[in-house]
């Protein structure tokens, strides 16, 4: 905080935040440091209120009563520098009362961005606030008196005016003195080699007479405020505009132009460097736009501890909010994040940042307009190299939810086909057992016949052994039918032959075909209140199978005391067939399964009835192909109930003339 180094070049300041404020709260002092740190210049801020550039917040000592510059005591305080454009700057400071040797008053105000005031020590703050001060409000009298004697015509200063001329000649800046009329006066060497004019050639140029006339209105209009300042004042004003050279050239020059007494003074800077290097930035920041648009990714960055976010234009886009209205904070990304992903999403950041570590997880959000999306995001974390301490969090976000359900998708095929691949192995287990059995019977009774062992043929007792020949037959039949069918609906071959028919009729026809199966297993059949008017447009062979794989699995499925139940009633604008039993029941782990081709409740190798997995199957094929619904509920040990809700008439898309598959 010593204030020996460097006092007097006040001007040249740029390291040290310090400002002196007089009684009446004006500014008598700021150094360039305050000047940038606010947007402005440090000789600008001179008789300016105090309260323009920073505000008091709270005093570091609570003995301290007051926060008004008029009651301020010594000590440490919190402010807050106003920046033009920008939010509030919070610094601690140091602030002293000073008392001069001329009886006046100032406050000096240190600014102090590193904490390094409170960490030095035996430090006499007061003594030198009040040489500082001293210091200050001598070197702005000597100025003053100065200021107040003849200043020389600019076309006096020659061009061997000391070392001041030979700086302003060796600086790449334009630099010019112009009378308030816009008459040339002089300019440095830069000035005439850039633009290609001798100073004989810019008396004849106003200073706007150089700018384009498409720039010159928004030229002119800066100029202005400048002019209609007080002569006493001195205005300052900055643009950028399209410069005429001498040859025909333009050149982006960037203009400074501040007023003192009669003359403006302008200072200018070749923009043509910096304009290529935004053009090659913009061009650079395209591309990397349009790429992360084709990677359907985005870059971000968050402080530790801030709420707000940094997002790239394709965030937005892969979250579904609008850049303008929506703020990327913590919450609001937290209220779009799936709660069940949410915990882990936050435990990686939380991890990352204690354990200095690159990060990458998924994550699925759901966006506001309705959506589903799947987000991979890698982070890697930024620490600050003094304390290496981690400060922010940046990296990408991108959105794969088309990879993720292509892969879904694939593995689901993969299951599906392993899965189908098991069941057709399971089925052929199955087949073989089911057609050696009948097989075995058919062989075996016929070449005891052939071969006569009981007697001549006309033995009573083989014709029990051809009623066998006929069952297996018949069985065998069965297997073979129910495999065409299953095939002929696989491909869209089956035809449906539709007529008008009484349901409860063909109730009772299916009843009667399984009554004697019944009643070898000591099951009872149920029909009561059985309705006959219900008619419905089906095909009769497929509404007979249905009724009958139904009937059939439903007593062989109930052991002997148990029954079975068939009714038929109007339901939801179509005909409800229901079909319970008191039977073994479906465990609940198989009902999804159960209407599957070739799945069986029972282990294949070791189930208790016959059958080939595919009656529930086709079953379930012929109600979908009249347009109707097929659902079991079951429970072990209680019974199954199957119920088929059929439409009365066959949509228009279910129609065998409208079906392709029936077509030839």
């Amino acid at each position: 905080m010593s204030v020996g180094r460097g006092q007097p070049e006040l001007e040249n300041d740029h390291d040290r935040m310090r400002c002196v404020i007089d009684t009446q709260g004006n500014l008598v002092f700021a150094s360039p440091a305050v000047g940038w740190s606010v947007g402005l210049t440090g000789a600008t801020l001179v008789g300016k209120p105090a309260s323009s550039i920073l505000n008091i917040v709270s005093s570091r000592d609570s003995a301290h009563q007051s926060l008004d510059l008029a009651h301020l005591q010594s000590g440490f305080y919190e402010v807050a520098l106003l920046r033009r454009d920008r939010d509030p700057l919070m610094v601690e400071a140091r602030i002293d009362r000073v008392d001069t040797p001329d009886g006046k008053r100032y406050i000096v105000i240190w600014l102090d961005l590193d904490n390094k005031l409170k960490r030095q020590r035996n430090n006499d703050y007061k003594r030198e606030a009040r040489d500082f001060t001293t210091f200050v409000v001598d070197s702005r009298a000597k100025t003053a008196a100065a200021s107040e004697a003849e200043p020389p015509a600019v076309e006096s200063i020659s061009k061997t005016d000391g070392e001041l001329r030979h700086f302003l000649n060796l600086s790449g800046d334009l630099m010019g003195v112009y009378n308030r009329d816009g008459s040339f006066g002089r300019a440095n060497v830069t000035f005439n080699r850039v633009l290609g004019y001798t100073d004989a050639e810019l008396k004849t140029l106003s200073f706007t007479g150089l700018i384009v006339p498409e720039d010159r209105t928004d030229a002119d209009a800066a100029l202005q405020k400048i002019l209609q300042a007080p002569p006493e004042q001195e205005a300052r004003t900055d643009f950028e505009a399209r410069t005429r050279c001498k040859d025909g050239d333009l050149k982006w020059i960037q203009w400074a132009c501040k007023t003192a007494g009669e003359h403006i003074y302008v200072v200018g800077r070749d923009m043509a460097s910096v304009k290529r290097h935004e053009a090659e930035l913009q061009r650079r920041e395209a591309q990397l736009s349009e790429a992360q648009k084709i990677g359907r990714m985005g870059h971000w960055y968050w402080e530790v501890g801030q709420q707000k976010m940094e997002w790239s234009d394709q965030i937005y886009a892969m979250f579904g909010v609008d850049k303008k209205t929506f703020v990327p904070t913590v919450e609001a990304v937290k209220a779009l994040v799936l709660k069940r992903d949410l915990g882990k999403t936050l435990r990686a950041f939380q991890r990352a940042a204690v354990r200095e570590r690159d990060y990458e997880l998924q994550f699925r959000l759901r966006r506001p307009k309705g959506g589903i999306r799947f987000i991979h995001c890698e982070g890697r974390c930024k620490t600050d190299p003094k304390t290496g301490e981690v400060v922010a969090l940046f990296g990408i976000m991108q959105d794969i939810t088309e990879r993720t359900l292509h892969e879904r998708a694939l593995q689901d095929a993969k299951d599906a086909a392993e899965s189908a691949y098991a069941s057709k192995t399971r089925f052929l287990a199955n087949m073989s057992h089911e057609l050696r059995t009948p097989l075995n019977a058919i062989i075996g009774f016929s070449e005891m016949i052939q071969s006569q062992l009981l007697g001549p043929v006309g033995n009573a007792r083989y014709l029990g052994y051809i009623g066998d020949i006929q069952r297996a037959g018949r069985h065998l039949l069965d297997l073979i039918n129910d495999i065409l069918d299953m095939s002929k609906i696989e491909v869209g071959k089956y035809e449906l032959h539709v007529e008008e028919i009484n349901v409860g009729k063909l109730i009772c026809q299916a009843l009667n075909m399984v009554e004697g199966h019944a009643q070898e297993g000591q099951v009872k059949l149920i029909i009561d209140d059985l309705p006959m008017d219900i008619q419905i447009v089906a095909d009769r062979r497929a509404l007979m199978q249905i009724l009958l794989n139904l009937l059939s699995n439903a007593i062989k499925f109930t052991t002997a005391g148990g029954s079975v139940e068939v009714k038929c009633m109007r339901e939801l604008g179509g005909v409800a067939l229901v079909v319970s039993d008191t039977g073994v029941g479906i465990p609940a782990d198989k009902l999804k399964i159960v209407t599957m081709p070739f799945e069986q409740v029972d282990s294949e190798f070791t189930r208790k009835h016959d059958g080939s997995g595919l009656g529930l199957a086709i079953t379930k094929d012929l109600v979908e192909l009249h347009g109707g619904t097929l659902e079991v509920d079951s429970e072990v040990g209680i019974g199954t109930t199957v119920t088929i809700l059929l439409p009365e008439k066959m949509p228009e898309s279910k129609h065998p003339k409208n079906d392709p598959a029936c077509a030839g």
